[in-house]
């Protein structure tokens, strides 16, 4: 387990020290909240407030790229250049070198989503979540399931560019159609439906309902769903991810 952490605490330093993928990750979704919050703030939607809508969708969009960018698309860059298969001469097993990146994965999204959240309760007078619970077993669902999703995704892709072109098209396709950004009620009957195959909307529903409506027993086809694709997921990453591209 230690080496688990060192080699964590060591990606974890690798990270901040990109200033891009700390800009996209923390400064990003800040940003985001803020220009929606200077055209809806002061509204409600579905009878709940501005804050509530858009701080729970955000930390849930922060669970999509971090998946994709520090988790699937970092790993298939150490592929392209060899780390991978140098992890494999040490004595680390296969499973703790994955272990660390998720659980280096984990503690960036925990502090983004700290960070939104207290920017929210700042800005736009956001509460605690009312099951808070609830919305914590919502985020370990939400985590298991789109780190193989995004892992599987990736190893797909020949080469570090590929795998980032998989990412933003799956990042920009949830963003704007799973209600992130827009509420669905102002889509096309199309988009919701197209809304409803997205991974990031089930994460969505349950985000918002868990901070103010219900516990998440209350939203069991939800939880269902994100639990089919974690274990899916898992299968497919497991019989796809490749140590090195030969």
């Amino acid at each position: 387990m230690n080496a688990v952490i060192q080699l964590a605490g060591l990606e974890t330093k690798m990270f901040f020290r990109d200033r891009l993928s700390t800009f996209w990750t923390f400064l990003f979704p800040v940003t985001m909240i803020w220009l929606f919050g200077s055209m809806f703030v002061g509204e409600t939607m579905n009878g709940q407030t501005f804050a509530e809508m858009f701080v729970p969708s955000w930390i849930g969009v922060n669970i999509v790229t971090t998946s994709f960018f520090t988790l699937g698309t970092v790993l298939t860059g150490y592929r392209e250049t060899g780390v991978l298969r140098r992890y494999q001469s040490t004595p680390l097993q296969p499973w703790k070198i994955l272990a660390a990146h998720a659980f280096q994965g984990t503690v960036i999204f925990g502090i983004s989503a700290v960070l939104l959240m207290v920017f929210g309760m700042m800005m736009y007078d956001l509460r605690l979540p009312e099951f808070i619970g609830s919305t914590l077993l919502v985020l370990l669902i939400s985590i298991l399931a789109f780190f193989p999703f995004a892992l599987f995704l990736t190893s797909l892709a020949k080469n570090t560019q590929t795998a980032a072109a998989i990412s933003t098209l799956f990042l920009n396709l949830m963003l704007f159609l799973s209600g992130a950004t827009f509420p669905l009620e102002m889509m096309p009957t199309v988009l919701q439906y197209v809304a409803k195959v997205l991974p990031l909307y089930y994460v969505i529903q349950l985000m918002r309902g868990t901070w103010t409506e219900a516990p998440i027993t209350e939203y069991g086809f939800e939880a269902g769903v994100l639990i089919g694709i974690a274990v899916v997921s898992t299968i497919l990453a497991s019989r796809f991810f490749r140590w090195s591209d030969k």
